[in-house]
């Protein structure tokens, strides 16, 4: 079977998502245990028989090679299916794999600059609370990195914004800016109507210019300050966080995703993967933060 056929039915089944998923409930310790297996996996030499790492009986009994010994090992802490496929990985695979566990590791700062600006994104408007985390962040750098009153005004409206004065990393909270969603009452009525379903042509209208004037366009400025992207991935993100990581993207910024409500690697687009900087899990937000202060 050929690799490129290997590759697509390993696509179609969503195999390496599962396996990074598993990867990812590991602890740091056997995480990095599992990168160094894979280092020796790459360096070892073809000749090796994949019969040997077969789990067809006792895995200790057909473990004689060094590609079987590492394959007995992955056992220890993964399923059948996901040490298989990481024995059965071509080269590019186990380095993409190596790479996703880096990215799991808060304490890895390889390639990691402090940000001169973070934006914290994330789910707003099918959140519960889309304000505590953000406002946790704020306070966990202090008043002096937060952008708020004439800067953030003369940011969203005008585009730039000048850094004097302000603590490294300068932290943009959107809900700073957004003050239509508390301070409109007709936009909080149309808001209403567009989640019911209820808003007229005309209407829906004038909630788009609302939308877009007042919301995406300061973002945006926000967003071109920047040269780091927090996202809470909780899974109320929606188009408008998803549109914010391609932004960040494509201006090269650090896109740092933290897992949160149970979240897994599986649940982030294979579309977003490449462009992630840093993936990290619930509490593991604030140590890797602290590196920054």
């Amino acid at each position: 079977m050929s690799k490129r056929i290997r590759q697509i039915i390993r696509e179609q089944a969503g195999l390496d998502l599962t396996v990074y998923d598993e990867i990812g409930n590991l602890n740091p310790n056997e995480r990095e245990q599992i990168k160094g297996a894979l280092i020796d996996l790459m360096n070892t030499s073809p000749q090796n028989e994949l019969s040997e790492i077969e789990y067809g009986g006792i895995p200790e009994l057909k473990a004689t090679g060094i590609v079987g010994k590492i394959g007995k090992w992955f056992k220890r802490f993964l399923t059948d299916k996901a040490s298989d496929y990481l024995i059965d990985a071509s080269a590019q695979e186990m380095e993409d794999t190596i790479k996703l566990i880096d990215a799991l590791n808060p304490n890895d700062m390889t390639g990691i600059f402090t940000p001169r600006a973070m934006y914290l994104g994330g789910g707003i408007d099918f959140a519960d609370d889309a304000l505590s985390w953000r406002t946790q962040v704020e306070n966990f750098f202090g008043p002096g990195h937060v952008v708020k009153g004439d800067k953030l005004f003369e940011l969203i409206t005008t585009g730039n914004m000048s850094f004097r004065g302000l603590d490294t990393p300068a932290i943009l909270n959107p809900l700073r800016a957004e003050t239509v969603r508390d301070e409109d009452d007709e936009f909080q009525q149309m808001f209403k109507q567009w989640k019911a379903g209820e808003l007229d042509g005309e209407t829906f209208q004038k909630f788009r210019e609302k939308i877009r004037e007042q919301i995406v366009v300061q973002d945006l400025y926000m967003l071109k300050v920047c040269d780091t992207n927090l996202i809470n991935f909780d899974g109320t993100a929606g188009a408008g966080t998803f549109g914010e990581a391609q932004f960040s993207a494509l201006k090269n910024s650090q896109i740092f995703v933290w897992l949160t409500n149970g979240m897994k690697i599986s649940n982030i687009s294979p579309w977003m993967m490449p462009s992630i900087t840093k993936i990290l899990k619930e509490d593991e937000l604030w140590p890797f933060l602290s590196h920054f202060k």
